[in-house]
This record gives C-alpha cells, structure tokens and sequence, in this order.
C-alpha cells in the first residue's frame, strides 16, 4: 500500500486501510473510492496521512505499532481526565483509572517482541493536541523502553506516566507566563499521588519527565542518574513529538530535523541509551512513501532501514529524467555503491 500525505489525496483512489479520526471514530472504510467530497473532510477530522491500495506496492505490509482506535481510545479519557481537573482540586480515582487502562494496553504489542511501526507523524488537529500529544508520546515511550530492556509491566506503568505528564496544566490558566507552564509536572503529580493504582515509576515519570542530564530542566533541575529511567524515555518520546508538531507560538520542524537534534544532543540533554533506542524505533522515511533522490530519480520506501537515518531502502519507479522505469528494481542507501545517493524530500508526504 501507499502512504501519502492526505492533502495529497485524490478523486478515484481507493482506501488500503480504513479512515478513523483522532478519537477513534470511524470515517470511512477500507475499500472507499474517494470522491471530493470525502477529500474535503479530511482535514475537519484531523487525518494527516491516507494508505491507498496499489499494485505496486501490495507485497509491502504497513503495520502500526500501536493500534490507532487504542491511541483513540486513550486520548478520549485523558480529555474526561482534563475536563474534571479543570472543574476540582481533586480527581475521582474511576476518571483516572479511565486513562490507565489503555497505558497498560499499549506496552502489550510489544511483548514478546516489538513489531510494526511507531506512528512519526505529527500531531493533528492542533485543537486537541493537549489530549492526542501524550497519546502519542505513550506510544513511542513504549517503543523505547521495550528497546532497552524493560519488561512489560514497567513499560505500561512508564505508558500510564506519559499519559498523565501534562494534566497538571488543566489548572493553569491560558496564556500564563513560561515559569507559570513550567509548574505543571507539580501540578500533574499532586492530582495522582494518593491514587492507589499509581505507582512509583508512574509517579516520577510524571514529575520528571521535563528534566534533563544536565540539570537545565524542570521542576527541580535534577541531573544525570537522580532523573527516573521513565522520565528519560517520555523526554525523548515527548520531545520528538513536541518538535515536529505545529501549535500556537510553534512551528513545526521536519521529522530529520527533530532526529537530528535528539540525536544531536544524546549524553547531554537526553540519555544516550534512550537515544540510540530512539533511533532504532523512529523511521526518518516511513514505508509506503515517495522519495525524490539527489539524483533525481523517485522510489517508493519498501524498508524504512530503521537505525540508519535517511538511508531506507526504495522500490525504484522513475530515472533521474522522470521518465518511469519499465522494470522496477530496488536498491538499499545502505549499500557502498549506492552511498552516492541521498533523499532529498518526500514526494507527496510532506
């Protein structure tokens, strides 16, 4: 199937993979001709990206890692979670436990072993980013943590953390100053602490996860091994998304950019193991797109070569001419004889 970004989608194409909006609502099914009129919608319900059913690519299998109706379904809790923190200074357990529920859900995909692909994109629509953002940052944070070793019992407790970091900012009112915002871990734990289900792993995950190794983070500027393991690994989740996300006083970065600087800053900001992990997990290039070369020629992405940044492997279609290729072939960046040639964008998907 093919990825493409849905501004780019067209009258005729046919759906590979059903479309549900950002709450895990159904939009339209797998099978569905697109028309206009399904076109013009897409951005009313938060859809950044569309598969769509072609020969080409009908050997190339795109698997999400975490199911998108489970990372609805934890966006629609923590949205309840927000709108009851907002109205009380206490929260009743049953709300909350709603939000914990789908944390533990997202660490099973994982176990035995990670399979599928960590959704890079960013998020959309920006008027519920309070509540799909630590979706999903929960996500990748479960990427991450099974990466390094964590069982699934501490990655879904470290999940459920992400899934509650920023709920401490339903009592901070709009428009505050920076230092006002940065209260939040304080706030967000508070709310949690004497929730019997909560554990201590959750619970520094919350409170922690704005610090950095360098002591240059919040709330309490702790540094290197005083920052919980969970809190490192929602840094890095959170901090990805955060980048390549567009919002009020924020514009977005591309995905190579956000890797770059992530990567760009392992050992000083970020844990060098969480950022080797996350380079290993986040694909620059996701399969199922396509990439215009430095050469001109154009391929769609069949591996996304994970851990090699920028260097997937592509199903070949036209030549550095644009003339379309007679007998499609593939080629791995990876390759010596291919290191000559370096993506240049995405076509389609930007």
């Amino acid at each position: 199937m093919i990825r493409l970004a849905a501004s780019h989608a067209q009258a005729g194409m046919e759906l590979a993979l059903p479309i549900v909006d950002a709450f895990g609502n159904a939009v339209y099914s797998e099978g569905t001709e697109l028309t206009a009129e399904h076109i013009g919608k897409l951005p009313l319900y938060g859809v950044r990206e569309i598969f769509i059913a072609d020969p080409l690519l009908d050997d190339v299998p795109v698997e999400p890692l975490v199911p998108p109706e489970l990372e609805a379904k934890a966006a629609l809790a923590l949205r309840t979670v927000y709108e009851e923190a907002g109205f009380s200074n206490s929260l009743e357990p049953a709300v909350i436990e709603q939000a914990v529920q789908p944390g533990y859900e997202m660490a099973k995909p994982l176990f035995p072993r990670v399979l599928g692909e960590v959704n890079s994109a960013p998020i959309s629509p920006v008027t519920e980013y309070d509540y799909l953002m630590p979706a999903r940052t929960a996500s990748l944070a479960a990427m991450l943590a099974a990466r390094v070793g964590l069982d699934m019992d501490t990655t879904g407790q470290i999940c459920v953390g992400a899934l509650l970091m920023d709920i401490g900012t339903a009592k901070i009112a709009a428009g505050s100053a920076e230092h006002e915002q940065q209260k939040h871990p304080v706030l967000s734990y508070v709310l949690l602490k004497d929730m019997p289900f909560i554990s201590a792993i959750t619970s520094a995950t919350v409170l922690q996860h704005h610090e950095r190794l360098d002591g240059s983070g919040f709330p309490q500027g702790l540094k290197g091994d005083d920052i919980s393991m969970g809190a490192r690994i929602v840094g890095v989740a959170e901090s990805y998304y955060s980048l390549i996300s567009a919002r009020p006083g924020h514009e977005p970065w591309s995905r190579q950019d956000a890797m770059e600087y992530i990567m760009a800053f392992g050992g000083d900001l970020f844990d060098s193991k969480v950022v080797e992990a996350f380079v290993r997990s986040v694909p620059a290039y996701p399969t199922g797109i396509l990439v215009r070369l430095n050469t001109g020629e154009t391929g769609y992405v069949v591996d996304a070569g994970i851990g090699q940044i920028g260097r997937p492997t592509l199903r070949m279609v036209s030549d550095k001419d644009g003339f379309k290729i007679k007998e499609m072939f593939e080629i791995s960046l990876t390759d010596e004889k291919h290191r000559h040639r370096v993506v240049e964008d995405a076509v389609e998907y930007g």
